[in-house]
């Protein structure tokens, strides 16, 4: 068995920026408006450490840098997006059923 280590070592900072943003969201607004919010705050970090990597780490030029970005940032919105939908269903259905109040017993 192989181990697959992620090349980019700045990839960890993202899924913890967008954590601790829907974390801090998620007591204000809704699920999906949450996961939303936090791809917001965390697409910046994304984008520049992306571009980055590519540009001084791999040497290529800027217009490749962002040939190589743009599918990424897509990709990873998409995610977002059907992420933050799925959370949505999940919470409503877990209010609705008081699934929560009965495990928790509160």
């Amino acid at each position: 068995m192989s181990l697959v280590v992620a090349q980019i070592p700045f990839i960890i900072g993202g899924p913890a920026i967008l954590g601790l943003a829907a974390g801090f969201f998620s007591r204000r607004v809704r699920p999906f408006f949450s996961g939303v919010l936090a791809w917001l705050v965390q697409a910046p970090y994304v984008a520049v450490t992306d571009y980055v990597w590519f540009t001084i780490f791999l040497q290529r030029t800027p217009q490749n840098a962002w040939i190589a970005v743009t599918p990424i940032m897509a990709k990873l919105t998409v995610e977002t997006v059907i992420s933050s939908a799925l959370a949505e269903v999940i919470a409503l259905y877990l209010k609705r059923t008081r699934m929560l109040q009965r495990f928790f017993g509160t």
